[in-house]
């Protein structure tokens, strides 16, 4: 079998953060590959041990985030000035003509951080085979760009990477610029990205020569679940959303729509925590504790079996995200998918590609009125009409994602790459 590397962050050392994405399509990759996980975790996470429900013949192995002394990136900075990548990154900045100085201490930290996980590279020897080698980069950053530059000595390693958001976006990076992009780009045979509206974004951010036959859409999908049969009629509404609470996913603006709706009974059930916690429930309190129709409950974080579970076992009639960016298809909105519920989204990124005919879409930057009349219209659909939108949702997850649909293009594009790097 041919020797894939999954290179991921913190995975299976922080699980909680990486494994409602990796492990479905981890699973999977083992049938096919002789898989070994390389974790870039910090040591924080790596004392708090390994996830261990990873199916059975995948081995694992830390390699660590980078932890740089003065003299590493003093050498960095030196190397940077005389490396043909470096120089490059410096020509670039310098043309831009704009948040230089903070790009240029981005740049060279992103190269220093490289060298030391090239470094570590080299001294595991996992790189060395006799037959071809696959790196999987699930990240577009410093180590894909460390797989990248061994490639160029090592003929049978052939890089993938997946980017996503903060990996991807420009305006989500220090300086609004993500470093080393171009020379990234040149090492690899396939860039992978979970929407359309990804890909597009790259296309006008990268050079005109790229070869876009190496760039895929290649979703990040979810389990297949059985749906529940209709709950019938009830007197209380349940909707959903589910994230981390932070500003850009605006959970305030569902605060601001409940808070609009005075005939219907809803209990909104917030799922997962966050930096926001505290404020949003204050808020929460400030404009719905006086409501009488409206109840609500934030759950605090939830494993991703537990929150298909309660699915399963609750009727929920709607799920709604209000965030203001997505770099891709969240998965909390596949698992509400999945299981026939209608979503609210706003039209951002990815969600845009998610909501046809199986809910509303939003304005990118919708007002409370606009969420509250979301809200109204889902909840009013006739039996029929409901019907159809759950069916209309279930059946846009199994043809775009379910995870084995989204594994068959990731495995036909995984075998089909080219036998060298190319330059």
């Amino acid at each position: 079998m041919t020797k894939l590397i999954l290179a991921t962050d913190s995975f299976p050392y922080k699980p909680e953060d990486e494994i409602s994405f990796i492990l479905p399509e981890l699973k999977r990759l083992s049938r096919h590959f002789d898989v070994l996980l390389l974790s870039h975790a910090d040591q924080t996470q790596y004392e708090k041990g390994a996830y261990t429900r990873l199916p059975e013949n995948v081995k694992y192995l830390y390699l660590g985030s980078p932890v740089l002394s003065v003299a590493d990136k003093l050498k960095a900075l030196l190397l940077y000035c005389l490396d043909r990548d470096g120089r490059r990154e410096i020509r670039e900045i310098c043309a831009e003509r704009r948040n230089r100085r903070q790009r240029f201490y981005q740049s060279l930290a992103f190269y220093a951080q490289t060298l030391s996980d090239q470094r570590k590279l080299r001294r595991s020897k996992i790189l060395n085979a006799d037959g071809a080698v696959i790196y999987y980069s699930y990240w577009y950053t410093y180590y894909c760009y460390s797989a990248v530059r061994e490639a160029r000595r090592s003929p049978n390693l052939r890089v993938v990477t997946r980017a996503h958001g903060v990996d991807l976006y420009h305006e989500r990076a220090p300086g609004n610029r993500q470093p080393f992009r171009h020379q990234m780009e040149a090492g690899l045979q396939a860039i992978l990205f979970a929407c359309h509206y990804a890909r597009r974004y790259y296309e006008a951010y990268t050079r005109q020569n790229i070869d876009r036959t190496s760039l895929y859409v290649c979703r990040v999908g979810t389990e297949d679940v059985r749906p529940h049969p209709e709950w019938g009629a009830r007197d209380t509404a349940e909707l959903v959303s589910c994230s981390n609470m932070v500003p850009l996913k605006r959970i305030s603006l569902i605060i601001d729509g409940l808070a609009l709706i005075d005939e219907r009974k809803i209990h909104w059930l917030h799922i997962g925590d966050g930096s926001e916690r505290e404020r949003l429930q204050a808020y929460a309190e400030e404009k719905l504790g006086q409501k009488d129709n409206i109840s609500y409950t934030f759950s605090g974080y939830m494993d991703n079996d537990k929150v298909t579970q309660y699915y399963a076992d609750n009727p929920v009639d709607c799920f709604i995200t209000t965030s203001s960016t997505e770099g891709g298809s969240p998965v909390s909105v596949q698992e509400a998918m999945a299981q026939g519920i209608p979503v609210i989204g706003t039209d951002v990124g990815g969600i845009t590609e998610m909501i046809q005919g199986n809910g509303v879409l939003l304005p990118a930057d919708p007002s409370g009125g606009d969420v509250a009349a979301a809200i109204e219209r889902v909840l009013s659909f006739d039996g029929k009409e409901s019907g159809d939108v759950r069916n209309r949702s279930r059946e846009l997850w199994k043809r775009e994602f379910c995870v084995d649909v989204a594994f068959d293009g990731l495995l036909q594009i995984l075998n089909g790459l080219p036998g060298k790097t190319r330059r």
